[in-house]
């Protein structure tokens, strides 16, 4: 991030700035440092930060939380964030007075809270639930929202609803019954992008959102490339954006940078203890067989995509289904359609909501082809 020299005038205006914007300050130092998994540094100012206690607190579970996930502890950080919930949960009824100024932005947050446990149902890939309990949080988001629309952070929230309610009304026709699959991800992405270009707090997660969405379930690989870079400029530890980059260089032909990304890949993982280690040695792993394969060479591809699919350990499945698929791909191009389906037949059968299922449907009716 660039830093100016404060003129005089400037430093006047700055100390004479109400306390809770300078509050809000240590705050967003403080997501600044967890998006940088620099975990330690941020929960300090976290801890320094003179915010509500509840709002605190929302923060310090989060970012334990995924510190926790980060190092592939994914039954600890299970259990960590329902146990932190429900004790936040007395905090947040505690704090909330529709006669305080703070009233909208505790509200937000109580919301924001509950609609993390959808997390946990989402990863074990129970859908229902997660959707029911993201339902449960977003209804006080949006209500908070409407009192104060200067709560940005509330669009993150709303966008992730948006969009993964419209992804799984593609997938559960008691859901599509009621939702329009493809206005909901219309909304949904809206909300990331006005986060994006709005919310200063929630910048980094509504990029690291479309990064993803860019690349696994749109495909728009020019624009996961404009969000990618300007993340991982800003945010160079994040091993989550720095794979998901790597992965869209190498699907947009750009080799030589991605060759820079994965040079540098192990730089970022000295911090992990021996679980977070092997679970990012085997994420790099991934990102090389889908090099591998666009360099043309299917059989060390799919020699990793097995080790992946083998020893897989990530809390979502995107990976996994995405190895299957791509094996399956790589079969039709060599005129084997009895491998191609066996391995596309694995994709739909797990049942997951990712566009890799929608994918491996349709090449089971026609073979896959450049």
């Amino acid at each position: 991030m660039s830093q100016k020299i404060l003129t005089p005038t400037a430093l006047i205006f700055f100390f004479l700035l109400p306390c809770h914007i300078l509050a809000d300050s240590l705050l967003v130092q403080g997501v600044h440092r967890i998006q940088n998994y620099q975990f330690p540094e941020g929960q300090a100012l976290f801890r320094k930060a003179d915010i509500p206690e509840p709002v605190r607190a929302f923060y310090l579970l989060n970012s334990e939380y995924m510190r926790l996930k980060i190092n592939g502890h994914y039954t600890e950080a299970n259990v960590f964030l329902i146990e932190g919930i429900e004790e936040a949960k007395d905090l947040f009824d505690a704090a909330l007075d529709k006669s305080s100024p703070e009233y909208a932005k505790i509200l937000m947050h109580y919301g924001a809270l509950l609609g993390l446990k959808s997390q946990v149902f989402m990863a074990e890939s129970r859908y229902l639930q997660g959707y029911y309990h993201g339902l449960r949080g977003i209804e006080k988001v949006k209500k908070a929202y409407d009192m104060d629309t200067t709560l940005t952070d509330a669009l993150l929230a709303m966008g992730t609803y948006e969009f993964y309610s419209g992804i799984m009304a593609q997938h559960y026709s008691v859901i599509g019954a009621a939702i329009d699959a493809d206005d909901a991800i219309r909304r949904g992405l809206d909300y990331f992008w006005q986060t994006w270009n709005r919310g200063e707090r929630s910048k980094a997660e509504a990029g690291h959102l479309l990064l993803l969405i860019y690349v696994y379930e749109l495909h728009d690989y020019p624009k996961a490339l404009r969000i990618g870079e300007a993340l991982i400029t800003e945010y160079p530890g994040n091993l989550e954006n720095r794979a998901l980059y790597a992965e869209t260089l190498i699907l947009s032909g750009r080799f030589h940078r991605a060759d820079e990304i994965l040079g540098d890949f192990d730089t970022y993982t000295s911090w992990l203890d021996s679980e977070g280690k092997r679970v990012w040695n085997l994420r790099k792993k991934y990102i090389q067989a889908v090099y591998a394969m666009e360099k043309g060479d299917f059989e060390t591809a799919e020699s990793l995509f097995q080790e992946v699919i083998k020893k897989y350990c990530f809390e979502y499945q995107w990976q996994k289904n995405r190895s299957l698929l791509k094996i399956g791909q790589m079969a039709d191009l060599q005129g084997n359609r009895k491998k191609a389906r066996r391995y596309y037949q694995q994709v739909v059968d797990s049942k997951e909501t990712t566009r890799a299922v929608l994918e491996a449907e349709k090449y089971l009716k026609k073979p896959y082809s450049l």
